[in-house]
């Protein structure tokens, strides 16, 4: 069930790409032989032990090359997803108890307009909740958070920020089996159901502990190309796909 799931998951997320460890484990192999054959002494068991367990390594390695070769065998191995600028990994984070009402770095509030002009990329409002009630800029404007205190769902928050697939703005720490892939506007998203817990990545690359807390209700993760968006509140799949994809 579970292997199955991130096979499905990991043909539609980004993961960090893989080093080749064939070729390092064969030049690895390639020196010890010719050290082997430097060193005198008659044939003895010791090398025919020597060649059956290199035999038996070079089998380990092209299962293993095989594996990481995709990237849902790389998720099997890491156990991490990465998608627009999330990673999500398995079990509970390296954190202090998570809390509800935590910030970000140099967390602000601004109206809409200011915002704006605060940061590198646009900042996308959805139709179908209107003009939020609280807008933050954080980290220097690295992120902008959207706040609806009061919507038919309770407490909606959308988190924004530059669409760089190359670079990780939060962690979640959850099981990758609470996350299905969905589509918004045509492009590529992920539904995460249940709380879970979120950590922000400072700029060079350290989770800030400050801002650990417990998400509230699911989660849905898309972006555009520019901008990456994560929606979090007490929603459906549907309602949730709904808002976002009014955003503009």
């Amino acid at each position: 069930m579970v292997e199955s799931e991130l096979r499905a998951a990991g043909r539609e997320l980004e993961v960090p790409p893989a080093s080749d460890l064939t070729v390092a484990v064969r030049q690895r192999l390639e020196g010890q032989a010719v050290r082997h054959r430097r060193m005198p002494g008659p044939e003895s068991g010791a090398r025919r032990r020597w060649l059956a367990w290199r035999a038996a390594l070079v089998v380990v390695v092209a299962v293993l090359a095989a594996l990481i070769a995709v990237p849902q065998g790389r998720a099997v191995v890491i156990g991490v997803l990465r998608f627009a600028g999330i990673e999500l990994r398995q079990g509970p984070g390296p954190v202090p108890p998570p809390k509800r009402n935590a910030s970000l770095p140099g967390q602000r509030q601004m109206p809409l307009e200011q915002a704006r002009h605060r940061v590198s990329f646009p900042i996308l409002v959805p139709a179908v909740l209107g003009r939020p009630g609280e807008v933050l800029v954080s980290n220097g404007g690295r992120v902008v958070s959207l706040v609806y205190p009061r919507t038919p769902h309770g407490l909606v928050r959308i988190d924004e920020f530059a669409g760089h697939l190359d670079q990780v703005y939060f962690q979640k720490f959850a099981s990758i089996r609470m996350m299905t892939k969905v589509e918004v506007n045509g492009a590529r998203g992920a539904w995460i159901k249940g709380p879970h817990e979120l950590v922000y990545i400072t700029r060079d690359g350290a989770p800030a502990a400050a801002s650990a807390r417990l998400t509230t209700g699911n989660t849905l993760i898309w972006g555009t190309g520019q901008v990456a968006l994560r929606l979090e509140g007490d929603l459906s799949k549907s309602a949730a796909l709904a808002i976002a994809g009014s955003a503009h």
